[in-house]
């Protein structure tokens, strides 16, 4: 990270954009990287059957406090993820530009499926506890949304792949860092390909990447000091 701000004073070219910029994008990144995941970690797990999810949504009192806190989180990654693009070096640009694309397109997918569960699934719950007869539609709707989710964690974990292969050339960076993005890619993938539908396996990259992304966001501001 401190070669590419001595790269910036030494090329005109690269000094956008500004350390400031960097760093509150950085900071953007870490908070929100720290809200997905604490908020991951507060998720119940769901039956995956129309019933018990509904059931289950209905006796959560913090159920939407959690998804509006899970998209808060995602949107916060998508943007922070370029405080990376911005500290990195010339040579790597390129490809972590296609990367954090891929990443960005990946957690708004899945947050499709967060969108979901704040609005509908919410309302979906309420409803079926008032008695209404829910549950079918339910059951489709939700399975579309967790498609959107599936194909998010494939993209997420395949710009993890690709994060690897293009920090793996820089000289300064920690090669277990680099692991944990390919591990991210391998596992994501496994578990996106092979998890039932709304398995929480099937957003195994995200949740790896979300170490990577704490990490690297604290390494920006560490070098920005």
């Amino acid at each position: 990270m401190a070669a590419a701000l001595n790269e910036r004073e030494r090329d005109p070219l690269a000094v956008w954009p500004s350390p400031r910029a960097t760093t509150i994008l950085a900071v953007v990144l870490l908070l929100g990287s720290l809200l997905l995941t604490v908020s991951a970690l507060l998720h119940p797990l769901l039956p995956l059957t129309a019933s018990g999810d509904l059931a289950m949504i209905e006796s959560t009192p913090y159920w939407r406090a959690i998804h509006i806190a899970l998209l808060y989180g995602t949107g916060m990654i998508m943007v922070g993820i370029w405080a990376r693009w911005c500290s990195a070096e010339r040579g790597e640009r390129p490809g972590l530009a296609i990367s954090f694309f891929l990443l960005g397109v990946g957690h708004a997918l899945n947050g499709v499926n967060i969108a979901y569960m704040t609005g509908a699934g919410t309302l979906f719950a309420r409803l079926a506890a008032g008695g209404a007869d829910v549950a079918g539609v339910y059951q489709a709707t939700h399975l579309f949304a967790v498609a959107c989710g599936r194909l998010g964690g494939f993209l997420v974990s395949a710009a993890a792949g690709l994060i690897a292969l293009t920090t793996g050339s820089r000289q300064d960076e920690p090669r277990w860092l680099i692991s944990v993005a390919t591990v991210a890619c391998i596992a994501g993938l496994l578990g996106n390909i092979f998890a039932t539908p709304g398995n929480p396996l099937m957003l195994t990259g995200i949740g790896i990447m979300a170490l990577w992304q704490i990490v690297t966001a604290g390494r920006i501001l560490r070098a920005q000091r």
